[in-house]
């Protein structure tokens, strides 16, 4: 009884299936497997643009496609008609591109020669040489004029405008040993105070100075209180 059981539902279902492959449209491939099941309203499922009818179709689709671009452009670069040729354009346009830095280079070059440097260094300065200072210090030889000629000769030493030094002066045939102190000022003048040491004796002198020479007048005191005027002329000997 099982048996014939199983037998009667094989048979309900394959006569089923036979109703249902009749009366599916398969000249509509969009139908859908419920539809052909349930055999009621077919619904039209339209695929987006650019996509196949069928996903098994967009799939053989993709198959064929790959991530590069093998698009051909209509015309070549350059205007030429041939592969060579627009090649041949390219390098011609590259060589002209070079010649013309080259001649702007060279152009640079030839201006930068043809216009001298700019020199920027101050020639040097211009000094004129001033003349030493005067020094009043070495060896004098003076002559003391009044009632009586003396010979006086000094050994100076001058520091800034500050003079002094020793020395010999001779009246007759006497010989006195001197001390001498003073100044100058700017070396043109100079004042001398000249003492003997044994029989003191003091002569004051006031002398105009001309290089090596020196002219002027003295008063003279001596210990006894006598006094007396004269003049003076001087000569640097060393």
């Amino acid at each position: 009884m099982r048996f014939k059981m199983l037998i009667l539902s094989s048979m309900l279902f394959i006569a089923f299936v036979a109703i249902t492959a009749y009366c599916a449209n398969w000249d509509d491939p969009t139908q859908t497997a419920d539809q052909l099941l349930d055999g009621g309203e077919v619904v039209v499922i339209t695929p987006p643009a650019g996509m196949a009818a069928t996903p098994a179709l967009q799939r053989k689709a993709n198959a064929n496609k790959t991530s590069m671009d093998w698009t051909v452009p209509n015309t070549l670069s350059g205007g030429g008609n041939s592969a060579k040729s627009s090649r041949d354009q390219a390098e011609a346009s590259t060589a002209d591109t070079a010649a013309d830095t080259t001649s702007a280079a060279q152009n640079t070059t030839s201006s930068e020669e043809a216009t001298p440097p700019v020199t920027t260094e101050l020639p040097p300065s211009q000094t004129t040489s001033q003349p030493a200072a005067l020094s009043l210090a070495g060896s004098w030889s003076f002559t003391l004029n009044d009632s009586v000629q003396r010979d006086l000769a000094l050994t100076l030493f001058q520091k800034g405008s500050d003079l002094f030094g020793a020395g010999k002066i001779r009246e007759g045939n006497n010989t006195l040993d001197v001390t001498v102190s003073g100044s100058s000022q700017k070396n043109e003048t100079a004042e001398l105070d000249i003492t003997t040491v044994s029989t003191i004796t003091l002569y004051k002198l006031n002398l105009n100075l001309n290089g090596d020479t020196a002219t002027g007048d003295y008063q003279a005191s001596s210990a006894s209180g006598d006094s007396w005027k004269g003049s003076a002329e001087g000569q640097k000997t060393a």
